[in-house]
């Protein structure tokens, strides 16, 4: 069993002040420039082209970026998050379960992201930045989000479709220039208050990652929007959910796509399976998606191999409220939060035990 830490952070202020106070957040830490900061600056042409895309398509990141790097006394343009080489996007499985298929009437979003705990942020903010929609969500890399559900009843989540992209060993380098997955998140929770303000949104930027993105709205609308080497194509929702894990959904994509993980076609099997059977659902078996262990349910405890439940999460897109927990929720406490609140810890121990799943947990399917 390792032991992590969960935390939660409560950003509010203008965006540099947010910057600001996340250079606080992490003043402590001993490596903290390290994670953050390289010794040689990216590239002018690298940083004014990642600078202007995050200018026009996520207005205000830039600044707090600004913000962060001179709590440290440093340059931004020394900061990594400028280099998209340096995330990589884990496993997720992810769904809309729409009104019309719930007990109660109200509009769900099912998520759980599986990826290393060591490169996860394992952090839940929840982020009022002046101007912009409130939102709450998980970070990615301090500053970006993997998924969050704003003030106006817009929730967004993405999972990585097919192989990382990145410029390190054993990920694909990318085909086009863009934006990645956890600005692309972050933009729409801040500038969208819709499922159709977001798909415009993303259909209008440069996106260099290759996702499934759901997006859902409090009015029970919904739309998976799938991007792979520059390709994107939208669906709307046209029965009772909508679903992805890490594979392509969309016929241009699947041309694309060398394989994939045997377990994404499973995982989006249990999802289907769940969804699609006679009658209507209700929250509790939503839950117990989230808190079976696979191959029967989707929290996955592959630690060692970087593919674990690093966080969990259920929206209530209608009444506003997420139930989480940092960890896989069968070894660790789940908790609610409304969204805009402010959450009573700022740090939760984390258990994490691992599991091995064996050889064919990586089988690819051709």
């Amino acid at each position: 069993m390792n032991m992590y830490t969960g935390k939660f952070a409560y950003l509010i202020g203008s965006s540099y002040e947010v910057g600001e106070q996340q250079a606080l957040e992490y003043a402590e830490h001993a490596h903290a420039k390290e994670i953050f900061f390289t010794e040689q600056s990216v590239s002018d042409s690298a940083y004014l082209e990642k600078r202007s895309q995050i200018a026009k398509y996520c207005p205000g990141l830039n600044e707090e970026l600004e913000g962060f790097a001179q709590g440290f006394g440093r340059d931004p343009q020394q900061l990594k998050f400028y280099n998209d080489g340096w995330l990589i996007p884990g496993g997720c499985s992810i769904g809309a379960i729409l009104p019309r298929k719930m007990v109660d009437g109200k509009t769900y979003v099912l998520r759980n992201y599986d990826l290393s705990p060591d490169i996860s942020d394992m952090r839940l903010c929840t982020t009022k930045v002046n101007g912009k929609y409130t939102h709450t969500g998980f970070s990615v890399s301090t500053f970006g989000r993997s998924e969050g559900l704003n003030e106006k009843g817009l929730c967004a989540a993405f999972a990585s479709c097919g192989m990382p992209i990145g410029h390190y060993p054993g990920m694909r380098a990318p085909a086009t220039a863009g934006l990645q997955f956890m600005v692309i998140v972050r933009a729409v929770l801040e500038a969208c208050k819709n499922v159709e303000e977001a798909v415009y949104a993303v259909m209008n930027m440069p996106v260099g990652t290759n996702m499934n993105l759901l997006l859902a709205d409090s009015s029970g609308d919904a739309a998976l929007v799938g991007t792979y080497d520059g390709v994107k194509v939208v669906k709307k929702a046209e029965q009772d959910y909508l679903l992805a894990t890490n594979h392509g959904l969309f016929a241009e994509i699947e041309a694309l796509e060398l394989g994939k993980l045997e377990q994404s076609q499973l995982r989006y099997n249990l999802l289907e399976n769940k969804c699609s059977e006679n009658g209507k659902r209700t929250v509790d078996e939503m839950k117990e998606l989230l808190s079976t262990e696979f191959p029967k349910g989707l929290t996955v405890h592959n630690y060692n191999e970087k593919f674990g439940t690093v966080h969990s999460v259920l929206f209530n897109v209608t009444d506003g409220q997420l139930e989480f927990s940092f960890g896989s929720s069968l070894q660790n406490t789940s908790y609610t939060l409304q969204v805009g609140e402010h959450f009573a810890k700022t740090e939760i121990p984390v258990e994490l035990s691992n599991k091995n799943y064996g050889v064919g947990f990586w089988k690819i399917m051709r």
